[in-house]
C-alpha cells in the first residue's frame, strides 16, 4: 500500500469521527450534554423532514413527531455516532427503504412506535441488519391488524432476545411468525385483540411470554404431538414466567399448563374465571409465584386441592371477592397439599365466620412468612391461629370490622418472628397490656393502627404509656391515631391526650355522673355548634398562621418533582385501563417526558396492593385520579380515594390533578367523591373539538409547582 492509498484510507476512517466532534445539537433537538450520563438526543417538530447530525457522544436517538422520509441514505448522518438505541414515534413515515439499516452496525436497540401509516410488509422487505448487537425490537401502537410469516426473516442473522409488539390490533397469532428469532427469550404481545393463538414454531428458547390485556378465552395450548407418535411435548420447555393478564379466561383446566415443566410465574389477573380446577398445577414442578387477583364476582367454586403444588410459594388472590363463607369449596382440602406457602394474599374476599373454618383452612400453611387478610369482612380475630405461625414476618388485618380481642396471648401469642403488623381502619378502641404478649411487641419493626376509633379514656392509659416509651415504628403516628370518644374529645390526637397530664381516680359512676350533667350539657353544644358552622375557617385562621410563623423559623422547604422517583401516581378503574394505557400514557409520558407511576406496569410483584400503593405513593410527586362512572362504582377505587385524600391534606390542591373522563351519575356520587370534587378542581377530557385545550391543561396542572404545606405537615 502506497502513501497515498494510506493517506486516503486513514481520512476515510478519521473524518465520522473528527465531524462528529464539530457537530453542535440540531436546533430542534435535545441533546445530552457532554458530561451528562444519558448519550440522549431527542427530536421533534412537523418541520423536520430528515435525521440531523448529532454530537459525538449520541449513543441514542429518539424521533418524535417528525415528518420523516426514510430512503436508502436516510439515516447517514446516524453512521458518523455509535448508535447504540433508535427510537421513532410518529415521524408520519409510510415507506423505508430496504436498505437504509445497512450502515448502523452498533445498533442494539430499535423502536418504532406509533406510525400508523407504516404497512408491515415494509419491514418485512428489509434487506438485513448488519448489528450483531441488536437485541432488542419494539413495534407498538401502529394499528397493525396481522403479522407476516416471513417478517423477522431478515434477522435470523442477529442474536434478538427481547421482541415487544403492543397496542396494535391483531386478533390472530401465528407463532412461526418468530421462528427465525432463534435467541429470543421475552415475547411481549401485550395489549391487542388477540383471540386465538397458534404457539407451534414459536422458539423454544422463549422463558418469558407476556400476552396480557387480548382477548383469549382459554389458556393457549402449549403442546405438540411427537413425531414418532409417542405422546407429547412441550412447545416451550424453558418458560419461566408466562402474564395472560386481562384476558377473558373463564376456567383453568387440569391440562391447561400440563406442557409448561419450567414455569415459575403465571399471572392471571383480571380474567373472569369462574373456576379453579383441581390439580393443575400438578405438572409445573418449579412452579412459586401465581397471581390470580381482580377477577370481580365471577369466581363461584374453587375445587378439593385446587393449589396442590409442593413448590408454589406465594399465591396472590386480591379481589376475587370469593365467599369462603359458604359451601362452594372445602376449607380442610384447599390448602393441605400447599404446604411451601410462604405468601398468601386473600384481601378482598369473604373468610368464614366461624374459628373451625378458618383453622380448618390456614393451619395446614406452617411456613407462611406474609398474610394479607386485608378487606375480608373479619369480626373477630381468631384463636389459636396466628400462633401456628412461628415464621410470620408480615401480617395484614386493615379494613376488617373487629373492634377488639380478650386475650392476646391466643391471638398473637408465640409470633416472635413477627415484623410488621397492620391492623388499620378497623373497630378498636382499646389497646391495653393484654391486647399483645410482650415479647411479640417487643419484636415488631412497624405497627400500624391507623383510623381506628379509639377510646380516649382511662382504659386507654396502657397504650398511651407505652407510646411514650415503643421503639416500634407506629405508622402514621400521630396524625392518624385521634379520638372518637368521648364526645368531648371527637377528633383530638391521642398525642395529645396522651401527653395531658390526666389522672384515672377509682370508678366512681355518682361523680361521674353528677360532673356530666353539670358541665357536658352546654359545653358540648356550645361545641358541636361552633364546630358545625365555623370549622372551616378556624382550621383556616391556625393554618395561616401556623404557616407564616413556621416559614420565619426557617421551615418547610417544598418539595419539587426532582425529589422523587415518579412524576404523578395515576389511579383508575380496570373499565378505563384502555384509555389510560392507549391515550393518556403516549400523551405524557412519550410527548411530554413525564413519568407516571402505572399500578399495572410498576407495581412490584409479591407485593400486596395496599404495600404497592403506599410505596409508591411516597416516591411520587402529584396524583392523577381518573374518573369515571365504573370508577364510582368500584369500592377499591373508594378505597383508593380515601388514601390519596391524605396527600391532598399534605400538600395542597396543587398535588391533584383530577380528569372527568365520563360524567358520573348522581346515583353514583358518593360523599367521599363529591369532597374530593369540592377539594380541587377538576378536567373533563373532551376528544375531537376541544383535545388540544384538554392537554393544555393536564400537562400544565402536572408541572405547576407546589405552592405551600398544609396543616398536615404543620
Amino acid at each position: 500500500m502506497n502513501l497515498l492509498t494510506r493517506c486516503v484510507f486513514m481520512f476515510v476512517l478519521l473524518t465520522p469521527s473528527m465531524l462528529a466532534k464539530t457537530i453542535d445539537c440540531h436546533k430542534q433537538c435535545k441533546c445530552s450534554s457532554m458530561q451528562s450520563n444519558k448519550h440522549e438526543a431527542i427530536c421533534r417538530g412537523r418541520d423536520l423532514h430528515y435525521i440531523p447530525l448529532f454530537p459525538e457522544n449520541i449513543y441514542n436517538v429518539r424521533m418524535i413527531r417528525t415528518n420523516l422520509t426514510i430512503d436508502k441514505n436516510g439515516f447517514d448522518n446516524l453512521t458518523y455516532i455509535i448508535l447504540k438505541k433508535f427510537e421513532l414515534y410518529d415521524n408520519l413515515i409510510s415507506y423505508i427503504h430496504p436498505n437504509a439499516f445497512t450502515n448502523l452496525t452498533f445498533l442494539a436497540t430499535l423502536n418504532i412506535s406509533n406510525e400508523n401509516r407504516l404497512n408491515v410488509d415494509v419491514l418485512k422487505k428489509l434487506v438485513f441488519f448488519p448489528s450483531k448487537k441488536l437485541e432488542h425490537l419494539i413495534f407498538e401502537h401502529s394499528n397493525w391488524s396481522y403479522l407476516p410469516l416471513d417478517m423477522f426473516s431478515k434477522f435470523s442473522r442477529n442474536k434478538v432476545t427481547n421482541l415487544r409488539i403492543m397496542g396494535n390490533a391483531l386478533s390472530s397469532i401465528k407463532c412461526q411468525t418468530f421462528s427465525d428469532l432463534n435467541s429470543l427469550f421475552f415475547l411481549i404481545l401485550s395489549e391487542n385483540f388477540i383471540q386465538d393463538i397458534d404457539m407451534t414454531g414459536i422458539p423454544s428458547t422463549v422463558i418469558r411470554l407476556v400476552l396480557n390485556d387480548n382477548m383469549l378465552s382459554t389458556i393457549p395450548n402449549m403442546c405438540v404431538n411427537r413425531h414418532d407418535g409417542k405422546g407429547i411435548k412441550s412447545l416451550l420447555r424453558n418458560l419461566s414466567v408466562l402474564d395472560l393478564n386481562g384476558n377473558s379466561i373463564s376456567r383453568i383446566q387440569e391440562k391447561s399448563l400440563s406442557c409448561l415443566p419450567k414455569l415459575k410465574k403465571l399471572l392471571i389477573n383480571g380474567n373472569p374465571i369462574s373456576r379453579i380446577h383441581s390439580n393443575i398445577f400438578m405438572n409445573n414442578p418449579m412452579l412459586c409465584l401465581v397471581q390470580l387477583s381482580k377477577i370481580g364476582y365471577s369466581l363461584k367454586k374453587i375445587d378439593d386441592f385446587a393449589f396442590n403444588s409442593s413448590s408454589l410459594s406465594s399465591l396472590m388472590m386480591q379481589e376475587t371477592n370469593f365467599h369462603f363463607d359458604q359451601g362452594n369449596y372445602n376449607p380442610k382440602t384447599i390448602f393441605s397439599l400447599s404446604q411451601n406457602l410462604t405468601s398468601l394474599y386473600l384481601d378482598h374476599s369473604y373468610l368464614p365466620r366461624t374459628e373451625i373454618k378458618l383453622q380448618q383452612m390456614f393451619l395446614p400453611l406452617k411456613k407462611l412468612k406474609v398474610l394479607s387478610l386485608s378487606s375480608t369482612s373479619l369480626t373477630f380475630l381468631p384463636k389459636n391461629i396466628f400462633p401456628n405461625f412461628q415464621s410470620l414476618e408480615v401480617l395484614s388485618l386493615t379494613a376488617n370490622r373487629f373492634a377488639g380481642w380478650n386475650d392476646g396471648h391466643s391471638v398473637f401469642g408465640n409470633m416472635t418472628f413477627l415484623r410488621k403488623l397492620y391492623l388499620s381502619n378497623n373497630l378498636i378502641k382499646i389497646i391495653n397490656a393484654t391486647s399483645f404478649p410482650l415479647d411479640v411487641l417487643n419484636s415488631l419493626e412497624e405497627l400500624d393502627l391507623t383510623v381506628n376509633p379509639f377510646a380516649c379514656t382511662c382504659d386507654q392509659l396502657w397504650f398511651t404509656k407505652w407510646i411514650k416509651t415503643k421503639k416500634v415504628k407506629l405508622i402514621r403516628y400521630p396524625e392518624y391515631y385521634r379520638c372518637r370518644q368521648p364526645p368531648e374529645l371527637d377528633n383530638v390526637e391521642l398525642k395529645k391526650y396522651a401527653e395531658s397530664e390526666m389522672q384515672c381516680p377509682p370508678w366512681n359512676p355518682l361523680y361521674s355522673m353528677a360532673i356530666v350533667l353539670s358541665c357536658s350539657g352546654l359545653s358540648l353544644v356550645t361545641f358541636i355548634t361552633i364546630g358545625l358552622k365555623c370549622q372551616t375557617n378556624i382550621k383556616n385562621y391556625i393554618y395561616l398562621w401556623r404557616v407564616k410563623y413556621n416559614r420565619k423559623k426557617g421551615y418547610f422547604p417544598l418539595t419539587n418533582a426532582d425529589d422523587f422517583e415518579y412524576h404523578a401516581f395515576v389511579v383508575y378503574c380496570d373499565a378505563d385501563r384502555n384509555w389510560v394505557h392507549r391515550t393518556f400514557l403516549p400523551k405524557i409520558e412519550q410527548d411530554e417526558g413525564i413519568k407516571l407511576c402505572i399500578h399495572h406496569r410498576d407495581f412490584e410483584v409479591g407485593e400486596s396492593i395496599t404495600a404497592n400503593i403506599n410505596k409508591y405513593l411516597e416516591k411520587s410527586w402529584k396524583v392523577v385520579v381518573i374518573l369515571s362512572n365504573e370508577f364510582a362504582k368500584s369500592e377499591w377505587c373508594q378505597w383508593e380515594v380515601d388514601v390519596v385524600q391524605e396527600r391532598r391534606r399534605r400538600y395542597g390542591k396543587d398535588v391533584f390533578l383530577l380528569i372527568m373522563l365520563k360524567t358520573i351519575d348522581s346515583k353514583h356520587m358518593t360523599n367521599q367523591l363529591r369532597a374530593l370534587l369540592d377539594s380541587a378542581p377538576s378536567l373533563r377530557y373532551q376528544s375531537w373539538v376541544g383535545e388540544d385545550l384538554f392537554w393544555v391543561a393536564a400537562i400544565e396542572t402536572l408541572r405547576k409547582p407546589l405552592e405551600q404545606v398544609t396543616t398536615a405537615l404543620l
